[in-house]
Parts: C-alpha cells; structure tokens; sequence
C-alpha cells in the first residue's frame, strides 16, 4: 500500500527468528527516541514480564522513571539491571545520579565510585561524583574530581558547567567565568552554562553582564525557575523594582520554597493580589530567613489598610517580638498545626509586588517594631557602665547559602574592642558563638548571648544601646527596623537590598554600610573604617 514498506521475505525471516521480547524492546526503543514515554514505559514493562532479566530494558526503563523525576522507581530499576550485569557502568552511573536526587549523597557517591572501578576513564561518572560532593559541601574534593573528568575529556562540557558554581562557592569568581564560558565554547545552547556564567558575574559586581547572561539562559530554557529568581535578585539590586519583583517570585517554583507547603499542605483558599479585605482574615507568613521576615514586616500597616484581619505566621523566635505590632489579630509559629482559618494568604516577601514597591516608594518609616519598654530598662540595668553602648554581631545562619563570604567573624571583628571607652555588649547567638573558643572576649564586652531567648530580647536590648554593629544578618534589621543606629560591615558582593556604591540604604534610615573592597575573607578595609568612625565618635562624646 502507498506509503507503507513491506518487508522482504530475508527481514521477516530474520524477525521470525528473534524471540518475541527482543521485538517488543525494539519497538520500546524506537518509540522511547521518539519520546513517546507511556508506549515505551508500557513495551518495557511487557520485556520484563517475559524476560525479567533483560538487564537493558530495566536500564531504560530507569531512564524514563528518572526523566520524570520518579527517583526510586528508578534507583529500583538501575539495581536491577546492575544485579543482571555487574559491569553495567552506565546503570551505576544513573544510579548515582538518582541517588543524589533523594539526597541520599553517601551512597551516590560510592555508586560513582564502582562506575569508575569498572571504566577508570569515565569522566560523566567523575562529573556527577563533583555534583554529588558539592551538595555535600566538599568542595575540595568536587574540585579535584572535576579536573580529572576534564582530564579525561578535555571537551567534556558538563564537567565544566558542574566545575563553575563550585569554584564559585570556593570563592574563585574569576576560574568559575572561565569554565562557563568554556562549557558555552563547547556548548552554545547550554542554558546551565549562561546561568552559571551570570552567577559568576554577579559576584564580581558586573551586574548588567550578569542580566544578560540569565537572559540568554532564560531565553534557552524558559521555565529555568533558578534563572529567573536570581535574574529578579540582580534586577532588584540595580534598583529596577518593576522588573525585579515579577522575576524574584519564581521563587515558589523552586524546591527550597516547597517546604512551608510540605508542612501544611497546599493551601486551598486563593493567593492574596492587593484587593480590598473588608473583614476577611488573611495569613502572611515568614518564606525565608528570620532576617527577611523582620524587613518585609514593614507592610504589615499596609495590609490592615486594606481592610483585613491578620494572622501573622513566623518564626518561633520572632513571635514574641511580632504578637506586639498594632493590628495582628493572631501570630503563630510557621510549624503550628493547624493553622488559625483564613480566606486568602500571602508570603512576606510577596507584599512589594502587591503594593508595586519602587525604591521611591518603600515604606521606610522607622521605628516600624517596638521593644517592649520595661524589658528595655530591664535590660539597660543589666548591661550597666558609663560611656558609648554598643552592640556587636560578627556572624549569620552558617545554612545560608554563602555565609561563609558574609559573616566576618569574631577574629575579623575583634578590633573594635581596642577603642577606648566603649562599652561593648555582645548579641551573638546561634552557632556564631563558637568562635568564643579561639577567640575569648576581652574585659570590656558583655557577652549576654547566653541569656537572650528570642528576638523580643534582642530588641529590648538594642533598644537601650547607643549603636550596633553587625554582620549582615537578621540583627541588622532587627536594629534597622527598631530605628537604632546601625553599621553594618557586608560583603564585596552584597544582599541585593543594599545595592552598590551607597553607604546608605532605602529601606533603613538609620542604617550605614561599610563594604568590602574586593571578593574574599579579607575584611580589613570595612572593619578599619569602623574603628576609625567609632574612634571618633567616643571622641566626641
């Protein structure tokens, strides 16, 4: 018939002679490379109920269950064609990949491991080895076995592209541009590659190249959720409100961003856009650091001016601190089950896209949080002594993605402590204070971290200092948010709230920024400015 081959009497003598699976697996496999996933995934499972041993049909098998990111089901099936075919090195090499996405990242590894014992030349196995060490925070190590996968394949494009963010996270902004931009050489249309190239520029402060390179990314792949929110974050610190808050709520189509929902479920009622309340009750709830839900509390009076009820969801330790803002009607820990009723929510950080936040427009009347004024003079008799009062803060969440780059640390911080008359009062909680091991207090700082239980504390004691000095991290905007002069010493490549080339900022009047010079742990520069202000202003008192 027109337009249908009909077989030679050779080929149906040859397909007579084959066993019926492997005819079924070749249809599998041609309908499988024409991404025809349900017949293929259904031709496969009929091989295995003939031939359960067909170690090639649980490999591809594997592939379609990965594909659609059904990870134990594919880690299964990789078990499976390996214990028909030990030597089956691409089965362990996908195994390891699987396993790394349930996190279970010490198995992966050793699964990398046996690929490589099997094929020592197997740089993709060497590539995904480093992906594997880098969500384990072994950068070192991630590192040296990238460069043996280059080694083996010096136009292997992956093992550059997945080499970048790691020299990244070590601090090598300048290697990471280097290997993006050898994996684009090799691979123009690598999407991973143009985001990883503007993550690079981005910490050099070359923000226009950086929009550009998450652009291109964009542009390769448009639903790259990683590109877009970290497009808005550049966008945002260029001061371009109106195209950054649309690009940093791709947020919620990210991972990280699931786990409020993993706690409560998906919420039924509907997503809160800027319509009048009149009466309804509204949740708003933390998203992100406690930091950030202390800066975005300032639209709070915004939302009760629209007619709602507020039912505040935060931090355990911010719900003291919050339960005292005029208005709320109820706050309650993010963890709380269940949740107050409610008609419609909101994220924090999603109220300046409600109110069309521009940087003439941010709501920066401080003080927008109240310490409570008998613990303030609680806390003052209790901190005692004449002369200047100051507050100090030298380290962040060591879980925040690049911490390490933000926080100075004690050692780095603790010049201050040789300007006279000062009286200093350390804030320090979390596991910042370990640094008190290698780096005791001096006579002349009050160390009153022990003694503080939640942020309500930390505020009625800054409440009752003459200045803070900090890291950037949720004290400066506890002290921002309380209008209680603040220095704040931040990296090279800075939080995008505090933009470039300014020493103030929009969002904290009473707030001064003293920025590193050049990317790296070196924060002599910022720190002997601040010796030198503070040096003054005990002077002048």
């Amino acid at each position: 018939m027109d337009g249908e081959k009909l077989m030679s009497q050779e080929e149906m003598t040859v397909k007579s002679e084959q066993p019926l699976f492997s005819l079924i697996f070749e249809e599998a496999v041609a309908r499988h490379r024409l991404d025809q996933k349900a017949e293929a995934e259904a031709l496969y499972r009929a091989v295995l109920a003939i031939h359960p041993r067909h170690a090639e049909a649980s490999y591809n098998l594997g592939l379609l269950c990965q594909m659609e990111e059904r990870y134990q089901e594919a880690a299964n099936l990789y078990r499976r064609a390996i214990a028909f075919r030990n030597d089956y090195v691409d089965a362990y090499s996908n195994l390891g990949t699987v396993l790394k996405e349930l996190k279970e990242y010490e198995q992966a590894n050793t699964v990398y491991l046996l690929a490589i014992a099997i094929k020592p030349d197997h740089a993709m196995a060497y590539s995904n080895l480093g992906v594997s060490l880098k969500e384990q925070r072994r950068f070192d190590e991630a590192v040296a076995v990238y460069r043996q996968a280059i080694t083996l394949a010096p136009d292997y494009e992956w093992a550059y592209a997945n080499q970048a963010p790691v020299l990244l996270e070590q601090g090598d902004s300048r290697a990471s541009i280097i290997a993006s931009q050898r994996a684009i050489t090799l691979t123009p249309d690598m999407s991973l590659a143009h985001y990883n190239l503007a993550a690079a520029l981005k910490a050099e402060n070359l923000l226009q190249q950086s929009v550009d390179s998450f652009r291109h990314a964009i542009a390769l792949r448009p639903d790259f959720g990683e590109a877009h929110f970290a497009l808005g974050q550049v966008l945002l610190m260029q001061g371009d409100y109106e195209a950054g808050w649309p690009e940093y709520s791709w947020r919620w189509s990210l991972p990280d961003y699931a786990w409020l929902s993993k706690i409560h479920g998906q919420f039924q009622q509907p997503l809160w856009t800027g319509e009048r309340l009149d009466g309804k009750t509204i949740l708003i709830y933390a998203e992100q650091g406690m930091g950030d839900a202390i800066q975005y509390a300032r639209y709070l009076p915004k939302v009760l001016g629209r007619g709602g009820r507020i039912v505040l969801a935060v931090h355990p330790p911010l719900k003291k601190l919050f339960a005292a803002i005029p208005g709320i009607a109820a706050v309650v820990g993010l963890d709380e089950t269940p949740l107050p009723p409610f008609d419609v929510h909101c994220p924090l950080l999603g109220l300046p896209q409600v109110f069309g936040t521009r940087q003439e427009t941010i709501p920066a009347q401080v003080p927008y949080l109240q310490a409570d004024p008998a613990e303030t003079e609680r806390w003052k008799k209790r901190i005692g002594g004449d002369g200047l009062k100051v507050g100090i803060v030298w380290a962040g969440n060591p879980t925040q993605r690049g911490d390490r780059w933000r926080s100075p640390r004690l050692a780095s911080m603790a010049p201050l402590f040789n300007v006279p008359g000062v009286r200093f009062v350390a804030l320090q909680m979390g596991p910042g204070r370990a640094d008190l091991e290698t780096n005791p207090l001096p006579a002349n700082v009050l160390d009153l971290g022990p003694e503080i239980t939640d942020f309500a504390d930390t505020a009625a004691i800054m409440a009752g200092l003459d200045l803070v000095i900090t890291s950037c991290t949720a004290p400066l905007h506890l002290a921002g948010a309380l209008g209680v002069p603040t220095w704040a010493v931040i990296p090279f490549a800075p939080h995008f709230l505090w933009q470039l080339d300014r020493s103030d900022s929009p969002w904290y009047p009473t707030l001064h920024l003293y920025r590193q010079t050049k990317p790296g742990r070196d924060w002599s520069v910022p720190i002997g400015r601040v010796v030198t202000d503070l040096s003054a202003m005990v002077e002048k008192m």
